[in-house]
């Protein structure tokens, strides 16, 4: 998805999916992946193990409420 609006507090997230389902925004976000430290070896990768998804509830955007959901 392309767009050019800045949603408040989401600078820097990549939104992967936006829809409206029953009154409720929900939009799907993610980070950008970056370099890091394996706990187990120290060594830096890229990879991650597993990621698991987040509900989080979001301020009002476009005066309806809003839930994200953080991978």
């Amino acid at each position: 998805m392309n767009s050019n609006i800045s949603l408040p507090g989401l600078e820097g997230v990549i939104v992967t999916k936006s829809f409206e389902q029953d009154g409720n925004y929900q939009l799907h976000v993610e980070l950008e992946r970056v370099p890091h430290h394996c706990p187990s070896c120290n060594q830096v990768t890229e990879k991650v193990h597993d990621y698991r998804i987040q509900k989080v509830q979001h301020h009002h955007i476009f005066g309806r409420q809003t839930t994200l959901f953080y991978r």
